[in-house]
């Protein structure tokens, strides 16, 4: 989150970064896939810049594709069922409507390996 995205990269850059994560200043790498392509190309290899932010099996090779980015972030994972065994449904504790209560959000691998072949394929 910041006011100019090619300064920032430029101080980044001066200060020595390496790698800087980014959803191209919006809410996903998709959305933001113009700012990211940009920063890339700014960069000319001084700095990686990886996309990151809502990025799936989905969207991945279009958001490759379309920024030349070399590497990626994302979460890669599945909501799987909680192993608690006494579930009292009367009372919670703090979860909203879209955070199940008895639920886990894990790393699933089959996705890790499936986003991999993806970027293999497309890089």
């Amino acid at each position: 989150m910041v006011h100019d995205p090619a300064v920032a990269l430029e101080t980044l850059v001066s200060l020595g970064f390496e790698r800087v994560l980014t959803s191209g200043c919006d809410s996903s790498a998709l959305e933001g896939l113009p700012v990211i392509k940009r920063l890339i190309d700014q960069a000319k290899g001084r700095i990686i810049v990886m996309p990151g932010g809502g990025i799936t099996e989905r969207n991945l090779q279009r958001i490759l594709e379309g920024s030349g980015a070399e590497e990626f972030h994302c979460s890669a994972r599945s909501s799987r069922d909680s192993a608690m065994k006494f579930r009292n449904t009367c009372v919670t504790m703090g979860a909203t409507i879209s955070a199940p209560e008895y639920g886990l959000n894990v790393a699933d691998v089959s996705k890790v390996r499936s986003l991999n072949a993806i970027a293999k394929n497309t890089l």
